[in-house]
């Protein structure tokens, strides 16, 4: 899952989301002095990518993607962020924007003493709103172009995310169905780890908002 979901499969503390959000660009290391919450939201990350890469409905998407691809799985990661945008609804409490903005706010407050690398990839998130834009088909699409602007040309010479377009609208709605039948299972993941919470989220629950 990319960054939408894991910001979304979080308690309701902003720093515990940031750790979720930062564990990939962080490499997983936290600095001296940072607190419990982004700890455990780092390791929910890392829960959830596991239990994700391993679930054989994610590895169905990837094979609608055809038999070989080096990117299979960063584009079924946007992809689902971009499935998680359009039903937004469905599994949270509040709008989308709504939440977006919460965060946005929270999360530049609170990492005013934060060291400077780690506070300028916040600033960056905040300042380009790439969250709010994958709603849009496009948003996913211009999220493949970055990913390509930053391959190395080895990994160039392999495969680029932008090759995917053709496959991933071809297969769209199939995708669509294994992302339904996903991330509810994700979600139950969540609530139950040691880590995530039944109740402390920002998630419906039974189709109810809390």
């Amino acid at each position: 899952m990319n960054w939408l979901a894991h910001l979304l499969l979080s308690k309701r503390d902003v720093e515990y989301q940031l750790g979720n959000f930062l564990a990939d660009p962080l490499k997983g290391k936290l600095w001296e002095g940072a607190s419990d919450s982004m700890g455990h939201g780092m390791k929910m990350h890392k829960a959830i990518d596991i239990f994700t890469d391993a679930h054989p409905i994610v590895s169905k998407s990837k094979s609608r993607l055809g038999e070989k691809g080096y990117l299979k799985g960063v584009i079924i990661d946007l992809l689902y962020d971009h499935f998680l945008a359009l039903n937004w609804d469905t599994y949270a409490v509040e709008s989308q924007s709504e939440f977006l903005q919460t965060f946005n706010v929270a999360a530049l407050k609170v990492s005013d003493n934060y060291p400077s690398q780690t506070k300028l990839i916040i600033n960056k998130l905040v300042g380009s709103g790439y969250l709010g834009k994958y709603i849009e088909f496009e948003g996913f699409v211009e999220s493949l172009r970055r990913i390509d602007n930053r391959l190395s040309a080895r990994i160039k010479a392999k495969d680029s995310a932008l090759n995917y377009i053709v496959l991933v609208e071809r297969e769209f709605s199939n995708l669509k169905a294994d992302f339904d039948l996903f991330f509810p299972e994700l979600i139950e993941f969540f609530k139950n780890h040691e880590l995530g919470s039944v109740s402390d989220n920002y998630l419906v629950i039974n189709g109810n908002s809390k």
